[in-house]
């Protein structure tokens, strides 16, 4: 989960133009001001990388990165076994 974590906050930082130890698993989406698009697109982007596809209609159940992040890993994990 910790290499997810990483890609992810990475992608993220990158899209928002900000350092990449402003995003922490506790981060709120609204305190880097990264909305919807932005998300999505750091999804796809991990999508690309694991080679899978995330359901994205549920992202408002994940405020904060870490929510997500568990959410994409946990679905990785189901989709392996």
């Amino acid at each position: 989960m910790e290499e997810l974590f990483l890609q992810g906050r990475s992608i993220l930082a990158e899209q928002l133009n900000i350092d990449e130890d402003d995003i922490t698993m506790e981060t709120t989406f609204e305190e880097i001001n990264a909305d919807s698009i932005d998300i999505v697109e750091m999804i796809m982007a991990l999508e690309d990388i694991h080679d899978i596809e995330f359901p994205e209609e549920d992202l408002e159940d994940y405020p904060t990165m870490g929510s997500l992040i568990k959410a994409l890993h946990a679905y990785m994990e189901q989709v392996k076994a």
